[in-house]
């Protein structure tokens, strides 16, 4: 009796589309494309250099995982996201993020702990010049090489799936000029954790991170909500 093979060959199409799936997912973590912004296909297929089905294809298999969404028109759109869900998101990544963190600081080794502190050195550069698209690529760049250290490759998809939906938000942080807190960049003090070995430390440094984000978040969040109900009503 003949078996059927379990997988099938995968053609140039369904390649291409996979490859546009990543780039896009990769902008939309990285904070490079905005809440509001609309996704034409034939535009993004002529940016890629490739034909508008396999950016039709990838634009709504993040549709189906809510990283984007469609208008009336069936145009894909980078969602404002509500508060509600942002806080959401939040306290997930303080959980799994702070657990990756504590089990980094017993396995992080002198390389991992130089190569985090460089990338950080590469954000601060970026924070003085008040280049968003520095800090968004090392802040990108830190987080992740922390869970990296972590070797949690179960947990890093599920956060990689958070930030899929919250990236685009943290463009907000830029909306004016963000002073320093007084204790310090946490990214700093998860490096001391990492090299005291000192797993509650590390978890507390990637809480007060993202909580301190979400401080500035929420509130600029609930503010749009209002803005766009006065709209509504005016017109």
């Amino acid at each position: 009796m003949d078996i059927e093979p379990a997988l099938q060959p995968i053609d140039r199409a369904e390649s291409l589309a996979g490859k546009v799936y990543q780039r896009l997912r990769s902008a939309l973590v990285g904070g490079r494309l905005v809440p509001g912004q609309r996704l034409v296909h034939r535009l993004l297929a002529t940016e890629l250099g490739v034909s508008p089905t396999p950016v039709r294809e990838a634009l709504l298999r993040l549709v189906s995982e809510g990283a984007l969404e469609l208008d009336a028109r069936g145009i894909a759109w980078v969602p404002r996201l509500e508060v509600e869900r942002y806080e959401e998101i939040m306290d997930l990544r303080v959980e799994l993020e702070g657990r990756a963190a504590a089990r980094a600081a017993l396995l992080a080794t002198p390389a991992d702990i130089a190569t985090l502190t460089a990338i950080q050195t590469h954000l601060l550069e970026g924070r003085r010049a008040m280049d968003r698209h520095v800090v968004l690529e090392e802040n990108e760049r830190f987080h992740f090489g922390v869970i990296a250290v972590a070797r949690l490759p179960v947990l890093q998809r599920v956060v990689e799936s958070l930030w899929v939906q919250v990236g685009p938000t943290i463009n907000l942080l830029f909306s004016g000029p963000r002073e320093l807190s007084p204790q310090g960049h946490p990214h700093d003090a998860l490096l001391a954790a990492l090299s005291a070995r000192d797993a509650v430390a590390a978890r507390d440094a990637v809480r007060r991170d993202l909580y301190e984000h979400a401080q500035v978040l929420s509130p600029l969040l609930e503010r749009e909500r209002r803005a766009d109900a006065t709209s509504s009503e005016q017109l």
